[in-house]
């Protein structure tokens, strides 16, 4: 699965302390959900036609998390007009949101928001607490993403290190195609060093993906 980027995962932090800080000037919780639907800024495209290509997925998936953030208020802002539950409502269209980091966030939210009507805990102050814990993870994030990138680029840069050789070789007046590919032994060599290299990479991309799910 692709990693998820930062810009989707700050869309969270925002939206909580933006929630808390409408909750403490007294806004309804109505008005805190339309005047957050209403904040909501369109994405702009890059206009630059590598930058739109380089980032083309993860544009889709940051729309996705926008629209499933639209989602959210739209319902959360029509059943407080209604006077239900504002849990009830986030419990509901939780399920129905695309992505599945979006389905973690709104469970959340709704804990607070039940945890609050049900005990009258200050709900502002839940928010703020739940908005530094989205920010410690993105923290977390970067610096684990910081941390992994060294190895990723060592085994990107082994891997073409077979490829490289041959180029060498090449360069330097030999003639190694030939001497791989003119005998059963020259054969039989270049088969099996090409599924060493294939399972090298395999290997260095489990080992990296592994690290980055804390499973070693």
């Amino acid at each position: 699965m692709k990693p998820l980027s930062i810009d989707e995962m700050e869309l969270w932090p925002n939206l909580a302390w933006r929630m808390s800080a409408l909750l403490k000037a007294g806004c309804s919780p109505a008005t805190v959900f339309e005047r957050l639907r209403a904040e909501q800024a369109p994405i702009e495209a890059p206009s630059d036609p590598l930058e739109r290509l380089l980032t083309a997925s993860d544009r889709a998936a940051l729309t996705a998390a926008r629209e499933d953030l639209d989602t959210v208020l739209s319902c959360c802002a029509r059943s407080a007009r209604g006077g239900r539950p504002v849990f009830s409502a986030l419990e509901t269209v939780g399920s129905s949101l695309a992505r599945e980091y979006s389905r973690a966030r709104v469970a959340e939210l709704a804990a607070c928001w039940m945890i609050s009507e049900r005990t009258g805990a200050g709900l502002a102050e839940t928010l703020e607490r739940l908005a530094r814990f989205y920010e410690s993870e993105i923290d977390l994030t970067q610096a684990r993403d910081s941390a992994m990138s060294g190895p990723k680029s060592t085994g990107h840069i082994l891997s073409w290190l077979p490829l490289l050789g041959l180029g060498l070789g090449m360069l330097m007046g030999t003639d190694p195609l030939g001497v791989l590919f003119g005998s059963v032994p020259g054969v039989v060599a270049a088969v099996l060093g090409l599924g060493l290299a294939l399972v090298g990479r395999r290997w260095t991309a489990r080992l990296v993906t592994s690290a980055e799910r804390g499973e070693l």
